[in-house]
């Protein structure tokens, strides 16, 4: 259940607990990416399904709702994602996965399947819960035709929406949600989270992910590939080409991410000596940062953002990352311009 999942959330479901005596029919959950509101709304669909509810609110973990719910397969529950992470409906668990592209996005006609949800009873005369999650990855379509949904929900239907982007939802289907901002997470809960998952350093960890416990997590089992690729970064004339051949078979996205938030650092050593995501390498970023123009940082770190909505699938991915590096090398000083 809920409370077993992530204890560094208790601060948001105390605020969860205050205001849920009035639910409404809908709820927008947002929280920065990597700070569990995907996991916070699953406990929060369980205990609206649970039949005998802890005092704090919480499901109680054993009665058949729980169960049902712990196994998937609750009848008055649904969970809409994006085809790519839901599982594959033609593998048995033994077949490989099959090659075409799956739909990143929550497609209209999954959306329209809710009506037959909607139109029938509850099997167990309790809360009926659409989790949809990221909402964001519904485009205008698909969004509208949740509306009706949200406008005129049977009763006790609720609709959990959750999205780290809320300001990619529409107004109106923003405007029919009741918003919950999850609190920021305790930061000493967090590390000792992270260190009871193994992370060996969590508060360098920690920092280098934007304070994002799931992605600082995710992070840590790619850490040795992030520490080489910065010790290639500190270096004025290092090999873009060479480097951007040893990280080949890593998410390009990585790639991306470590060198926005490395030229973030610079930008913000430039300007008042400090770092955000490399505590542990601010004087190397500080002397870095001493070569290059303010101007220059700002420029690459636009392209950068420019580049990150390609980097899930580049055309060429070696020569997208030597791109990128190529003009890291000319922005630090590594090579003419």
């Amino acid at each position: 259940m809920y409370i077993n999942v992530f204890d560094w959330l208790d601060l948001a479901w105390n605020a969860w607990d205050k205001q849920s005596a009035k639910l409404p029919h809908a709820v927008l959950v947002h929280a920065p990416e990597g700070h569990g509101a995907f996991e916070f709304a699953q406990g929060v669909a369980s205990a609206l399904l649970c039949e005998n509810r802890r005092s704090g609110g919480e499901a109680c973990g054993v009665c058949v709702a729980c169960h049902w719910f712990d196994q998937g397969n609750h009848p008055d529950f649904r969970l809409i994602v994006p085809e790519i992470m839901s599982e594959d409906p033609q593998s048995d668990g033994n077949e490989p996965a099959r090659k075409e592209k799956r739909s990143e996005q929550i497609r209209i006609e999954q959306v329209r399947e809710l009506a037959d949800f909607l139109s029938i009873g509850t099997h167990r005369r309790g809360n009926r819960v659409i989790l949809i999650y990221p909402a964001d990855a519904m485009n205008a379509s698909a969004q509208n035709a949740l509306l009706k949904g949200l406008e005129e929900p049977p009763p006790a239907s609720v609709f959990l929406l959750v999205t780290s982007h809320p300001d990619r939802l529409l107004a109106t289907v923003r405007s029919r949600c009741m918003r919950f901002a999850l609190p920021a997470p305790d930061s000493e809960r967090v590390l000792r989270w992270l260190k009871e998952q193994g992370v060996g350093h969590p508060g360098a960890a920690l920092a280098s992910a934007g304070g994002s416990p799931l992605a600082a997590l995710a992070a840590a089992e790619g850490e040795s590939d992030r520490l080489r690729f910065l010790d290639d970064l500190k270096e004025p004339r290092f090999d873009p080409i060479r480097l951007a051949e040893s990280i080949q078979g890593m998410p390009v996205g990585d790639a991306v991410d470590w060198l926005q938030r490395w030229s973030c650092d610079l930008l913000l050593s430039k300007f008042t000596g400090t770092t955000r995501y490399h505590p542990d390498r601010a004087p190397v970023i500080g002397e870095i940062a001493q070569r290059c123009r303010a101007v220059d940082i700002c420029a690459y770190l636009r392209y950068l953002a420019q580049a990150r909505s390609l980097s899930r699938h580049p055309l060429n991915a070696k020569l997208f990352l030597e791109d990128l590096l190529l003009r890291y090398r000319r922005l630090v000083g590594g090579a003419d311009s």
